[in-house]
């Protein structure tokens, strides 16, 4: 595996354990109404951290795809 590759799939890794945290402190606040009644004032934050996944995946379809057709010219 490559540089480029193993810094992209580090960073796709932490984007995901803080997904995964973020989720399970939302979880321990489901009892509280009015912290998840401010949270929704910020919902365009969670549509770009989405859309940044999103990307992040693509990203990596890209350079894997031109990793195999790369090694099949060779």
């Amino acid at each position: 595996m490559n540089t480029r590759r193993v810094i992209f799939l580090s960073v796709f890794g932490a984007y995901q354990l803080v997904v995964f945290l973020f989720t399970f402190f939302m979880e321990s606040k489901k009892n509280d109404l009015g912290f998840l009644l401010s949270l929704f004032d910020k919902i365009t934050w969670f549509k770009y951290g989405a859309l940044i996944g999103v990307l992040l995946l693509v990203v990596e379809f890209i350079w894997a795809k031109r990793d195999t057709q790369n090694s099949k010219s060779l």
